[in-house]
């Protein structure tokens, strides 16, 4: 018997749920990966373009803060929450690449087992 052959058409993609899982997850992963890095870089601009604060009064029990004591705090938090958009995104993007490696794999062709070898039943 000849081994089974296994044509690689949209048809037979789009059936498997692991390639198509995969481009998902490459999808998303790319999408958190594009928008995590340019929001990066405008919020460290905004970090870097904060004056510094001037030295607190250790005397003060309860200092108020200034404007940009909370601009430079509203952009690490959002720096912050990006960087993990990122790393996140890094995740995804890796995860979706196994699932797509693991589908084509599952549609390559396997040989047929021969009669010979084949298990008889009494």
């Amino acid at each position: 018997m000849a081994p089974r052959q296994v044509e690689l058409t949209v048809h037979a993609l789009a059936r498997s749920t692991w390639i198509v899982g995969g481009l998902l997850l490459v999808a998303i992963g790319i999408g958190d990966l594009m928008v995590g890095r340019s929001k990066l870089a405008q919020y460290q601009e905004v970090v870097s373009r904060a004056p510094d604060a001037p030295p607190r009064d250790p005397a003060t029990l309860f200092p108020k803060a200034t404007e940009s004591e909370e601009q430079r705090a509203v952009a690490g938090a959002k720096m912050g929450f990006y960087r993990l958009l990122f790393v996140s995104g890094q995740l995804l993007t890796l995860g979706g690449l196994v699932l797509l490696v693991v589908g084509l794999l599952q549609l390559r062709p396997r040989p047929a087992p021969d009669a010979a070898e084949a298990p008889r039943s009494r």
